[in-house]
């Protein structure tokens, strides 16, 4: 007798306790890459403008001396850095399937 109402109390907490506990994401892998170049900010900008634009992604933005798109499941940035006789520039992609990350950084790096 006691069992038959012990259970349906035992069956809504642990409802109870699941419903509360909080959503797990899967954080993104964020993969990064920077060497030195010759030129300027502007040269190393429209360079990385071609490479994003050669991987077609989407909703590329200049913004002073970073570019930056998307796929449908990464988002990648360069920063090109101004040193006294070159340029340093660096990739960064960030995505939650870290082999479509992985392989895109890769890729703009070839193509950069």
């Amino acid at each position: 007798m006691i069992t038959s109402r012990v259970w349906p109390i035992i069956t809504m907490v642990i409802g109870m306790t699941v419903s509360a506990l909080p959503a797990r994401a899967q954080s993104p892998g964020i993969y990064y890459a920077w060497r030195s170049i010759d030129g300027d900010v502007t040269t190393c900008i429209d360079r990385s403008t071609a490479a994003l634009n050669n991987q077609e992604l989407d909703n590329i933005q200049i913004e002073g001396n970073s570019a930056v798109g998307t796929t449908d499941n990464a988002t990648a940035l360069f920063v090109c850095l101004d040193n006294t006789d070159s340029v340093t520039v660096m990739i960064v992609v960030s995505s939650t399937e870290d082999e479509a990350a992985f392989e895109l950084r890769e890729t703009l790096k070839e193509i950069f």
